[in-house]
């Protein structure tokens, strides 16, 4: 069911919150908020409030998609040294219950 009765859907009409039943007021703003966000809107509009040579936007592009390979590599550099940590911790106890099992041996030999 269509909330929006005025909703035309090849007509570009912009964001469009409508209140739903038993809807308060704090929600409706909450979905406006989160739909505005998603939509891009207010980063394009930053983008457009002064003109950028298409230079500058190809080096600002090229920092940028830089940091985030630099942050993917850290991520996967984090997850190994975690994956090895958490290897020989797995090592470590695995050793330490064959050297309780030895002890016990020996103890009930004697």
């Amino acid at each position: 069911m269509n909330y929006n009765k005025h909703y035309k859907p090849g007509e570009y009409s912009g964001i469009c919150v409508v209140k739903r039943k038993s809807e308060t007021d704090e929600n409706l703003i909450k979905r406006f908020r989160k739909k505005y966000s998603k939509s891009g809107l207010a980063k394009e509009l930053r983008d457009r409030m002064y003109f950028e040579k298409p230079s500058d936007k190809k080096r600002r592009k090229k920092a940028q998609s830089i940091r985030s390979i630099k942050r993917e590599e850290n991520k996967i550099k984090l997850m190994k040294e975690k994956v090895i940590k958490n290897k020989q911790k797995r090592i470590a106890k695995i050793q330490k219950q064959k050297r309780k099992g030895i002890e016990n041996d020996k103890s009930n030999q004697e």
